[in-house]
């Protein structure tokens, strides 16, 4: 199958590197002007590119490494990789190179398929995932001169939403193809709200906000944040926690948590075994890092708004914003994500119970 990655970060990688091994046609698209090494490596290595997992390397060919977006339009299924932070944007762009016929997968999305479906006259099948399929980071020092990829988790099982009535059948015909694990077992609002980064992010970041600064570059949020020992941080989580599952129930949706919405079936013991594990990158860096730029700005602010027009009270949600944004001197909510902004008064007022 021919199939286009947009963005070149981990998960953009990932998926190109994953599908380019399973025999795929794959073009991973670069979609901004920011500097990217892996990016000018792969170009440099005519494409290469090494998934390492479970201790053992596979090297394979990306048939594609391009700058050029119109590359899209001859491919059957398009990841969406980049943050979204930048779909409104890239929406924009894309939308004349799409077509009813093709699938389009928006990775940890926030709902941007309203996006599509205000910007494309060809809508095509749209669905959205709460995270990607495979986990782990983009390592340029484990093999000199070469891009790797360590796995840190592949998921059995990756929940997604059709946003398309009537076609989920035939895109779940696409994307079984390309991913056996992909489930269609979400509705459009839970998909949107059921990111886990919105929960774990904007928790373990911003009340981590002086170590993050302290630690010049060496912070492990789930390691540090999310310890056994911090049981006043996960206090704050569950709450932030029980405040989306009351927005999910007055929306009839349903309210499920953290911990399973996250993959952790076997509860605070797969939790702490998941952030105590070597995997678990040294991140976030900065402040300005996307575990708040990003599910703030797009997650909480949309929960917030959600929230306002269902009349269900979020005052951690709503505590959230207002500290991170006094932190980075940044209104979030007039740069963030509304169902106003989204397109989506009439669908969510529909939903309400």
């Amino acid at each position: 199958m021919r199939v286009s990655v947009i963005g070149t970060g981990n998960v953009g990688v990932a998926i190109a590197a994953d599908l380019s091994i399973k025999g795929h046609f794959v073009s991973l698209v670069k979609s901004s002007s920011y500097k990217s090494k892996a990016y000018d490596l792969l170009l440099k290595n005519n494409n290469r590119v090494h998934l390492k997992e479970e201790g053992k390397y596979r090297e394979t060919y990306i048939a594609e490494v391009t700058d050029n977006l119109e590359t899209i339009k001859d491919s059957e299924v398009v990841f969406i990789t980049i943050q979204s932070t930048y779909h409104e944007e890239l929406y924009k762009r894309i939308c004349k190179f799409l077509n009813r016929e093709q699938a389009v997968v928006s990775i940890c999305s926030y709902l941007s398929s309203f996006y599509l479906d205000h910007f494309c006259e060809a809508f095509p099948m749209v669905a959205e995932t709460t995270g990607p399929y495979l986990e782990g980071r983009v390592e340029l020092d484990d093999i000199p001169n070469e891009v790797v990829f360590r796995v840190g988790c592949r998921l059995t099982n990756s929940p997604l939403s059709v946003f398309n009535k009537g076609r989920d059948e035939e895109c779940m015909f696409k994307l079984k193809q390309l991913y056996g694990g992909f489930n269609d077992c979400y509705s459009v609002l839970e998909s949107g709200l059921l990111n886990p980064n919105m929960v774990l992010h904007t928790v373990g970041a911003i009340m981590s906000i002086p170590r993050i600064e302290f630690s010049d570059g060496n912070f492990c949020m789930y390691r540090e944040a999310y310890s056994r020992k911090n049981d006043a941080t996960l206090n704050i989580m569950f709450k932030l926690d029980g405040e989306k599952k009351d927005v999910l129930t007055a929306l009839g949706q349903r309210p499920i948590g953290i911990l399973e919405a996250g993959g952790f079936l076997d509860g605070m013991r797969s939790f702490y075994e998941y952030s105590e594990s070597s995997d678990r990158a040294i991140s976030p860096t900065s402040i300005r890092s996307r575990y708040i730029t990003e599910d703030v700005s797009q997650g909480l602010v949309l929960l917030e708004s959600i929230a306002d027009m269902a009349g269900v009270k979020c005052p951690i949600t709503t505590a959230l914003i207002d500290i991170a944004g006094a932190a980075l001197s940044e209104d979030f909510r007039a740069n963030g994500r509304t169902v106003e902004r989204l397109g989506a008064k009439d669908y969510i007022e529909s939903k309400i119970v």
